[in-house]
């Protein structure tokens, strides 16, 4: 049922894109809540819109902090959006400061949610890119496809 999941990339459609593949203790497929995730390698300061319309659940914007120190991972500054269909897409490893959207706010489509930055668990400059469903009580990654909208 989730394969069929269909989201736009998360940016502008004149942004170059790069997709990353964490290996070793922070490959995706070691943590079920981000299993499916995609990193895109972007430059800092880079557009992030949103991939499927929803409304805006979560947000943290007021970290700089950043490193391979698992610690930091609360650091991390994000929107999450909750979709119509029950799933939920989380964009994380935004700027201080540079989310554009609040909680409650209603997204379509290709609207503006922030800005690309340092924050949380990395080492390089990316958007982490995860779609997940609840179960439990908490976040389990879901598998799905990007198209052009």
């Amino acid at each position: 049922m989730y394969r069929d999941m269909k989201y736009r990339f998360p940016f502008p459609k004149n942004i170059k894109i790069n997709i990353a593949y964490p290996t070793g203790e922070y490959a995706h497929e070691n943590f079920p809540e981000s299993k499916y995730a995609v990193d895109f390698l972007v430059e800092i300061g880079t557009k992030v819109i949103a991939a499927k319309m929803g409304v805006v659940v979560g947000i943290k914007s007021d970290s700089d902090e950043w490193g391979l120190d698992k610690n930091l991972v609360d650091n991390t500054n994000f929107v999450v959006i909750n979709h119509k269909d029950g799933t939920y897409a989380e964009y994380l490893h935004l700027g201080k400061g540079k989310v554009e959207v609040q909680k409650g706010d209603k997204v379509e489509t290709g609207d503006l949610l922030g800005y690309t930055g340092y924050s949380g668990v990395m080492d390089l400059p990316h958007l982490h890119f995860n779609v997940f469903k609840i179960k439990d009580k908490k976040g389990i990654s879901i598998p799905f496809k990007f198209e052009e909208i």
